[in-house]
C-alpha cells in the first residue's frame, strides 16, 4: 500500500470528501462493511470533477517543505474511441472518461518558480497510481496522458487501462531566450528539480484522489526514462515507501558524472584543433562493426555480444590513426580524434568523491555509433563547439549542450563561464553539494526492498545521450551491497542492444540498420504490475518487438532483450524473430 498505512475503502461518496479545504480520510475501511449492505459507489463525474476547482491543500500535506497547492482547474474529459490519424498511418489511442486537474504548489522561496501539476482521474479506476517522469531539464509540463514508455501500439495508454495518473514540470517553466539550466541559480528550484518537485506531486496526486474518488491510491508506481529514469531510482533511494513499483529506462542517474563526461568529450577535447570527428563517425561505425558485428554469431551490423566486442574493437580503432598523427582525410584520425573516440569508450575520473563514493563516470558501450541521430546528434553536433555565451547555442553537439549548462549555471552559476577551461578540482565543494542532490546512485535499496518494492532497469546499449553501462555497474553495486539473493527479489536490469538513447526500436531502412530494422517494443507495465500484485517476476528473456502501424498490429520483426549481462546470441532461423536466439553469457 502507498501512502498511509491506513487502508481507505474506493467505496465513499467523493463528494463528501470534496467539500474540505485539507485532504483527510472520510472515514470507513474495506473491512467496515459489517452491515451486509453493498457499500454505495463514490460519485465521479463531471459534477464531482468541476467541485475539485478551487480546492487548497496545504502545505502540512507535503513530505517536503513546501507552500500550498491550489487547484486551477477540473475539467471532466468525455471517452475517445481508437481513431486513425489524418494521415491514415497510425492510431491516435483512445482516452476514457477522465477529470483532467491541473494544479500549481508554491515555494517557500518566493522568488522560486511554482510547481506545475497535473493529476488524471479516470471514472473508471483501478486503484493503481502511476506518476510519470519528465526529460532532459524538464521545464514543460508532463500530463500523465501518454502511452507506456516503449510499449507496442497494441498496448492501451495506462489512463485507459484505469490508472490514474500525474506529472510535472519540476518547478521551473521554460521560457523563449531562456536557458533551459538557468532555474538553477534559485537554490528552491535546484531541489525540485533534484528530487523534491517529484514527492510533491506525489503527495499532491494521492490528496487529490482521496477528494475525487474518496480513497488513496492502494498501488503507486513511477515510470520514466532518461531524466525520467533519474527520477525512478532517486524515488526508489529517497522515497521508498511511496513507490510499490518503478521502471527507468537509459537513467541518467549519475548525473554529476555524465555532465562533466559530456562537457569534456563533447566539447574540451573536440574544440582542440583537428579534434571534431564529424562526418568521420561513419567510419568510427564500420570499424566497430567489422571488429564485433560476428561476435553474436550473426553479421547484421548490429553489436550483441557487447561484453567482448571493446577486446577487439579497440586495437580496430587504434590502427585508423593517421600515419603522422595529423588529419589527413577521411579514412583515418588524428591523435586528436582518438583521444576523442578513447575517452567516448573509457569514460571520466575525478580527483575526488561525488555522492556514494563515486568517482568515475562509465564510456559508451561499443555499436551503433552511426545510428541515425546518435553520435551525429550527441557528440558532435552539425559544427565543432564553441563558446559564445549566447543563449542554447545551435549546432554543437547535445553532449556539450547539456554538460556546458550544468557547468556554467549549476556549478559556476555565472552564465559567461567559459566551458571548455573548466576543471571541477576548482569547484570541488559545489560539486560534491550538487552531487548530493542530484546523482541517484545510492547502492543501498534496503528500505525499497523492506517495503517490497520492485524495480525494472532497461538499458539500450547503443546509447550515447549518457552510458548504458552506468545503469549496468549500479546493479552489480546493489548486488555487491545487499547480496545476490536479495537482489532477485526485487529488481532485475535488462540490456537491450543496438538501440540508441529510449529507443523504441529502430526503422526498417534506416542509416546502418538491418534491412528489417531492430525491433524495440514491449510492455514493461505489466510485468511490474504483475510482479507486484502477483509475485510473478518478469522472465529472463523478454522479446522486443516492432510492429505494423494499424490493427491488427502485426509483429513484423522480434529479437529478444536479454537479462544483463547475457546477450542475444543468433542460434539458427529466421533473424527477424526472437525464437532464432538465444540469451548467452561470454
Amino acid at each position: 500500500m502507498s501512502g498511509d498505512k491506513k487502508k481507505f475503502s474506493p467505496h465513499l461518496l467523493a463528494a463528501a470528501c470534496a467539500t474540505t479545504l485539507l485532504v483527510v480520510a472520510c472515514g470507513g475501511s474495506d473491512n467496515d462493511d459489517s452491515s451486509g449492505e453493498t457499500p454505495v459507489k463514490p460519485t465521479v463525474g463531471e459534477a464531482a470533477c468541476h467541485a475539485l476547482a478551487g480546492k487548497k491543500v496545504a502545505a502540512t500535506a507535503f513530505g517536503e517543505a513546501s507552500g500550498e497547492a491550489s487547484i486551477d482547474s477540473a475539467v471532466f474529459t468525455v471517452a475517445v474511441a481508437d481513431a486513425q490519424n489524418t494521415a491514415g498511418t497510425a492510431v491516435v489511442q483512445a482516452t476514457p472518461d477522465y477529470c483532467k486537474v491541473l494544479a500549481t504548489i508554491k515555494p517557500v522561496d518566493p522568488s522560486a518558480p511554482l510547481i506545475n501539476v497535473q493529476v488524471n482521474l479516470p471514472s473508471d479506476w483501478n486503484n493503481k497510481f502511476l506518476q510519470f517522469g519528465g526529460s532532459g531539464y524538464n521545464g514543460a509540463l508532463v500530463t500523465g496522458l501518454d502511452g507506456v514508455r516503449l510499449a507496442g501500439p497494441d498496448t492501451p495508454r495506462p489512463i485507459t487501462q484505469g490508472y490514474m495518473t500525474a506529472g510535472t514540470d519540476s518547478g521551473h517553466q521554460n521560457a523563449t531566450g531562456v536557458e533551459a539550466q538557468a532555474f538553477a541559480l534559485n537554490a528552491e528550484a535546484l531541489r525540485n528539480f533534484a528530487y523534491a518537485s517529484y514527492n510533491k506531486t506525489h503527495d499532491l496526486a494521492v490528496e487529490v484522489a482521496q477528494l475525487y474518488y474518496g480513497a488513496k491510491p492502494g498501488t503507486t508506481y513511477y515510470m520514466g526514462g532518461s531524466e525520467g529514469g533519474r527520477e525512478g531510482m532517486t524515488m526508489a533511494q529517497r522515497y521508498p515507501e511511496d513507490y510499490d513499483g518503478i521502471i527507468s529506462i537509459d537513467p541518467v542517474m549519475n548525473w554529476s558524472g555524465l555532465q562533466t563526461f559530456g562537457n569534456y568529450v563533447g566539447g574540451v577535447l573536440q574544440s582542440k584543433p583537428s579534434a571534431w570527428l564529424g562526418t568521420k563517425v561513419q567510419r568510427v561505425h564500420d570499424t566497430v562493426v567489422a571488429a564485433c558485428d560476428k561476435l553474436d554469431g550473426l553479421a547484421d551490423g548490429v553489436i550483441s555480444n557487447y561484453n567482448a566486442c571493446g577486446a577487439v574493437a579497440r586495437p580496430a580503432l587504434e590502427a585508423l590513426r593517421c600515419s603522422d598523427g595529423n588529419d589527413s582525410g577521411a579514412a583515418c584520425l588524428s591523435d586528436a580524434q582518438l583521444d576523442v573516440v578513447r575517452a567516448a569508450h573509457s569514460g571520466y575520473t575525478f580527483n575526488f568523491p561525488l555522492a556514494n563514493n563515486m568517482t568515475q563516470y562509465a564510456g559508451f558501450a561499443y555499436g551503433g555509433e552511426g545510428l541515425p541521430s546518435n553520435w551525429s546528434a550527441w557528440m558532435t553536433g552539425s559544427k565543432a563547439p564553441v563558446f559564445t555565451a549566447a543563449p542554447n547555442e545551435t549546432g554543437v553537439g547535445n553532449l556539450f549542450a547539456y554538460g556546458n549548462g550544468y557547468i556554467r549555471y549549476f556549478i559556476a552559476q555565472d552564465k559567461d563561464f567559459n566551458p571548455l577551461g573548466y576543471n571541477p578540482d576548482t569547484y570541488r565543494s559545489r560539486v560534491q553539494e550538487v552531487s548530493s542532490m542530484m546523482d541517484a546512485t545510492n547502492p543501498d535499496l534496503s528500505r525499497f526492498y523492506a517495503r517490497g518494492g520492485k524495480l525494472i532497469l532497461r538499458e539500450n546499449l547503443a546509447d550515447t545521450a549518457q552510458s548504458p553501462r552506468t545503469g549496468l555497474n549500479y546493479w552489480d553495486s546493489v548486488v555487491s551491497t545487499m547480496g545476490r539473493e536479495t537482489v532477485e527479489k526485487f529488481f532485475i536490469a535488462y540490456a537491450a542492444t543496438g538501440l540508441p538513447h529510449t529507443s523504441p526500436g529502430i526503422a526498417a531502412g534506416a542509416q546502418n540498420a538491418p534491412a528489417y530494422g531492430i525491433p524495440g517494443q514491449q510492455d514493461l507495465l505489466s510485468l511490474l504490475d504483475k510482479w507486484v500484485k502477483e509475485g510473478s517476476k518478469p522472465a529472463d528473456n523478454l522479446t522486443l518487438s516492432s510492429y505494423e502501424p494499424l490493427p491488427p498490429y502485426a509483429v513484423k520483426a522480434s529479437k529478444p532483450m536479454c537479462r544483463y549481462p547475457s546477450y542475444p546470441q543468433y542460434v539458427a532461423g529466421d533473424v527477424t524473430v526472437a525464437a532464432s536466439y538465444r540469451c548467452a553469457l561470454q
